[in-house]
């Protein structure tokens, strides 16, 4: 069963499943100096899936003596901002609310190398790489599929190169930053590299000509005009992506309501319970990325259509 609209309830949820993740929050009173700047070494960093960890010079300045450090805050001039084990950098200490301002996350905030310099590894990697045709040698292909959550996906060149029909491309090789997706078919122009054991990737995806990608192109995105209102039926800051309400659902495209309703009947048949008629949205959808909605914010926003369906986008608090 759906059901829409501001009324809407959602039945009782079932008991929830034991939680095993480590709880990294401090309490929203835990002082912090934002404004300092703190030397420390990288103890780890993944860069496909961009975060890692710092290591402060000085003990106690965070609990556990390790700092939790997103892509974001990395100051670089890489196409593919990533920190490497071991090297020394410069950075402060931002908090984050969560749970309704009762506790608060740390995280390292504006990371440097020692004295404010930018950070620059990726010519020195590249550097390593073995290219078919050289560095400089583009070429042309489709997107056969790619998974934007994973970050991988496979690309059909339109002209065999060595042998190769289609290769893998990884999300860090997609120029436009951190989780652009793109959709089956859509045209686009790369590098070929080779790894130790021969395999051949993808490398420095763009649109033809050499323009980075977007949200809007890689999922075919398409406004359908006009600004709506509603409220937040939730956000996850961690996984920066939320659901909206809208205050009068008929108030919506048509197209947009029917692909609405076609989204929550494939939830509601798969979980078994009712489910509302909610717009769903990414935090690159808000026009404050830093901001931080709780359940039954009031936002204003747009609506589009795309190849993933409808969606809500340019959200901004209302209040």
């Amino acid at each position: 069963m759906v059901v829409s609209g501001r009324n809407a309830r959602r039945p009782a949820k079932a008991a929830p499943k034991k939680n095993t993740k480590t709880d990294d929050t401090v309490e929203a009173d835990f002082q912090v100096d934002e404004n300092a700047r703190n030397a420390g070494k990288v103890d780890y960093f993944d860069k496909r899936r961009g975060f890692g960890f710092i290591v402060p010079d000085v003990a106690g300045l965070v609990p556990g003596d390790k700092l939790m450090v997103h892509w974001r805050e990395i100051s670089t001039s890489d196409k593919w901002p990533f920190l490497n084990s071991g090297i020394e950098v410069e950075f402060s200490v931002k908090k984050i609310l969560v749970r309704q301002g009762k506790k608060a996350l740390l995280r390292a905030g504006n990371v440097t190398l020692p004295g404010g310099a930018e950070i620059a590894l990726q010519e020195e990697i590249e550097d390593k790489k073995e290219f078919i045709g050289g560095k400089e040698a583009r070429f042309f292909g489709s997107v056969k599929w790619y998974h934007t959550t994973q970050g991988y996906g496979y690309i059909a060149l339109e002209q065999a190169q060595d042998g190769v029909s289609e290769v893998k491309v990884h999300r860090e090789e997609v120029a436009g930053g951190y989780a652009i997706p793109m959709h089956n078919g859509l045209r686009v122009e790369f590098g070929l590299m080779k790894n130790k054991k021969g395999n051949v990737a993808a490398y420095n995806v763009t649109m033809p000509g050499g323009g980075e990608l977007n949200r809007d192109i890689g999922e075919a995105r398409v406004s359908t005009g006009g600004e709506y209102t509603g409220e937040i039926d939730w956000y996850d800051y961690r996984g920066a992506q939320g659901w909206i309400v809208p205050t009068d659902f008929e108030k919506l495209p048509k197209e947009v309501q029917e692909s609405v309703t076609a989204q929550a009947q494939r939830r509601a048949n798969k979980t078994g319970k009712e489910t509302m008629e909610t717009l769903h949205f990414r935090r690159l959808d808000m026009v404050d990325h830093t901001e931080k909605f709780v359940k039954g914010t009031k936002v204003t926003f747009t609506v589009f259509m795309s190849q993933m369906g409808a969606g809500a986008t340019t959200v901004k608090s209302s209040a």
